[in-house]
C-alpha cells in the first residue's frame, strides 16, 4: 500500500480549510491529518502529530505564519512546510525562504499547480509559484552585480530546461513537457547548478536571466 502524505492545513478562513480538504480528497495519496486556525494550535498539532508537509497561511490572529514557521522547525527540524497565501510581497517570501519554508505559493495558483507543489515538497523540493519565481529573480538581480565570469555553454536541452526553470516549474512538469524522466531532469539539474555555481533553484532562475541564457 502506497505511503499517504500526512497533511496539517494551517489557516484562519473555515472555506480556505474546507476548499483544500476537497481538492486533496479527491487524491488517494494525500491525507489531511488535522486543520487549525491560529499559530498555537498549529504548534501543538505538529508536537503532536508530525506531518509530513504543513501547510501555513502567513497572516492569521496572533503569531504569523513566520513566526509559527520559525517554531516549528525548532519542533520538527527536518519538517517540511508550504507557505500557501495571498500575499506575494517580496519580503515575505525571502523571509520564508530564509526562516526554512521548503515552498511559497499563492492562493490563487490552479489546483494542479497546488497538488504538484505539495508533491514536490514531499519529495525534497524547494517551489515557487511562476508569479513568485518572477519576483525573487527580479529581487536577486536587482541587489547583485552583474557576472563577469564566462556564461556556460548549455546545450538546447539544458537552456529548455532553465526557461521552465524561470517560468516556476516543478521537476515533473520539466520532465513531463521535455519527455525526460524526473530522475533526468534532477541530474541535469545537478550540473546546472554546478555551471552555474548556485546551490537553489531561485539562483539558477536569477543567474540564468542575469546572464542572458534564456
Amino acid at each position: 500500500m502506497m505511503d499517504r502524505m500526512r497533511i496539517l492545513v494551517v489557516d484562519d478562513h473555515p472555506i480556505v480549510r474546507q476548499g483544500i480538504r476537497s481538492l486533496l480528497s479527491n487524491y488517494a495519496e494525500f491525507e489531511i491529518v488535522s486543520e487549525a486556525d491560529n499559530g498555537a494550535t498549529a504548534l501543538n498539532l505538529v508536537k503532536r502529530l508530525a506531518p509530513d508537509i504543513t501547510l501555513l497561511d502567513i497572516r492569521m490572529p496572533g503569531e504569523s505564519g513566520l513566526e509559527v514557521l520559525r517554531q516549528i522547525q525548532q519542533i520538527q527540524p527536518d519538517a517540511k512546510v508550504l507557505m500557501l497565501t495571498s500575499f506575494d510581497d517580496d519580503e515575505y517570501v525571502m523571509e520564508a525562504l530564509r526562516a526554512g519554508a521548503h515552498g511559497f505559493v499563492l492562493k490563487s495558483v490552479s489546483d494542479e499547480m497546488l497538488v504538484n507543489a505539495i508533491r514536490a515538497v514531499y519529495q525534497g523540493q524547494h517551489v515557487l509559484s511562476p508569479q513568485v519565481t518572477g519576483q525573487i529573480v527580479r529581487r536577486v538581480i536587482s541587489d547583485s552585480p552583474a557576472p563577469v565570469a564566462e556564461a556556460p555553454d548549455f546545450d538546447e536541452e539544458a537552456q529548455q530546461i532553465l526557461r521552465l526553470l524561470v517560468a516556476g516549474a516543478s521537476n515533473s512538469q520539466i520532465a513531463a513537457d521535455l519527455f525526460l524522466s524526473e530522475t533526468s531532469v534532477k541530474r541535469k539539474l545537478r550540473q546546472i547548478f554546478a555551471d552555474l555555481q548556485v546551490e537553489t533553484r531561485t539562483q539558477a532562475a536569477a543567474e540564468a536571466v542575469r546572464r542572458r541564457l534564456v
